[in-house]
């Protein structure tokens, strides 16, 4: 249980941090729209995959 749950925690802030990295180098080198869309599709995405993960267990 502890290693599920320390992978996990510290899993999902390696990926976070990762994401929101991506995203401010993007808009550091002036790049605004790229990192917009970066952000938007990477949620749209995201809440999509849950969405059809949980139609397909049912």
């Amino acid at each position: 249980m502890k290693l599920l749950l320390v992978t996990g925690f510290c899993g999902g802030f390696t990926t976070f941090s990762t994401f929101a990295n991506e995203s401010f180098s993007m808009m550091k080198s002036g790049d605004a729209l790229m990192a917009a869309l970066y952000i938007g599709a990477s949620v749209v995405i995201g809440v999509l995959a849950v969405y059809v993960g949980l139609q397909w267990s049912k």
